[in-house]
């Protein structure tokens, strides 16, 4: 499949126009708050179940609760992760292109 491509998934999710864009993905980085309920010590994973690539895992850490860690190279910036979580912690920051519409 070519990378311009109609990409399936985002076209099932009513997001083709994210599929055109995928060039500019990789230039840019989700960014997860210091306020996300599991870097305050609460146990959530509400981004990774939600994250269909698996780009999201949370690491284990000794007697603590487990703390995410994205992958940037497995990461499609859906943003399925976004609206699932409860504290808002997630970004995925504008492209440039959407940031000139905007």
């Amino acid at each position: 499949m070519q990378d311009d491509a109609l990409d399936r998934r985002h076209f099932l999710r009513g997001r083709w126009r994210e599929s055109s864009q995928k060039a500019d993905t990789h230039s840019r980085q989700i960014e997860i708050a210091d306020n996300c309920l599991a870097r305050t010590g609460i146990t959530c994973m509400a981004c990774r179940d939600h994250c269909a690539e698996d780009a999201i895992k949370f690491r284990l850490r000794p007697g603590g609760v487990s703390i995410p860690e994205l992958s940037n190279t497995l990461c499609t910036h859906c943003g399925d992760c976004v609206p699932v979580c409860p504290v808002a912690a997630i970004t995925i920051p504008p492209t440039q292109k959407e940031t000139f519409n905007a």
